[in-house]
């Protein structure tokens, strides 16, 4: 099977390699992931500059070759796709991401975007990540567990265009708890912003790294999460809001 796998912590984060060494025996994995960690960058993609690639050797354990690009992940990804590889990947990996994304912070998240941008290239993409603390978890487990819900996705079949949303909870003592099937949440989130006052009296604001999700949605990836479960959640690129669409269209459009 030809692998691409992609991040956005950059290629020399820790929960790459642990997923490279994961997924290393089932087939030929190419690596392609940003040169400098793009946490929260979202879908943005590069257009005004051209994207410079070093070919890089990551010492291990596990060791790997790859190609460094200096973009956000969803460049990684298409340039990957398009260019840098002989020929195009049978499957997409993304992650193992440094800390969760689950509920609306999917549509922050840099990971989430280098597996919707394969979707969107109709090849079948699976996003990865694990819940840390202070930054720190314990890789290897996790993406240990990474692959057995790879495999267990696999085996249900994931179709070109398909994108599944995969999320470790923090590891320790009855952790995790099992595994969950839940829909994305969308509660809003809380959070707030420090607020500083220079010598020339301009303002400067800086958003902190502490924040919650505004209310507990049932059998949501949150919740799920939060219980210690490995979350599993098939998301989609259509952002049509299907039942709006139906009636918008039957109105009187006449100009």
């Amino acid at each position: 099977m030809r692998i691409l796998l992609s991040n956005d912590d950059g290629i020399l984060a820790p929960g790459l390699a642990a997923m490279y060494g994961a997924v290393a025996d089932m087939g030929d994995v190419t690596v392609a992931a940003p040169d400098s960690p793009q946490s929260a960058a979202g879908h943005a993609i590069t257009i005004r500059r051209p994207l410079t690639v070093h070919r890089v050797e990551v010492d291990g354990p596990p060791g790997f070759a790859g190609f460094s690009v200096a973009g956000r992940p969803a460049d990684c990804v298409r340039l990957a796709v398009r260019s840098l590889m002989d020929s195009p990947p049978e499957l997409v990996i993304a992650g193992l991401n440094a800390g969760s994304n689950v509920g609306i912070n999917v549509f922050y998240s840099g990971t989430v975007a280098a597996a919707a941008e394969a979707a969107m290239l109709g090849l079948p993409a699976v996003a990865f990540s694990a819940e840390t603390v202070n930054g720190e978890t314990d890789f290897p487990a996790a993406a240990r567990l990474c692959r057995r819900v790879l495999d267990n996705l696999l085996g249900a079949g994931v179709g070109p265009g398909e994108l599944i949303n995969v999320n470790v909870p923090l590891l320790g003592e009855g952790r995790p708890a099992g595994v969950r099937v839940a829909a994305q949440s969308t509660a809003g989130i809380e959070d707030a912003y420090h607020r500083d006052v220079g010598r020339d009296g301009a303002e400067s604001y800086r958003l902190t790294d502490d924040y919650s999700f505004a209310d507990e949605q049932e059998n949501t990836d949150v919740v799920a999460l939060a219980d210690g479960y490995i979350t599993v959640t098939p998301l989609h690129v259509d952002m049509t809001d299907r039942r709006r669409l139906d009636d918008l269209t039957g109105r009187d459009w006449s100009l």
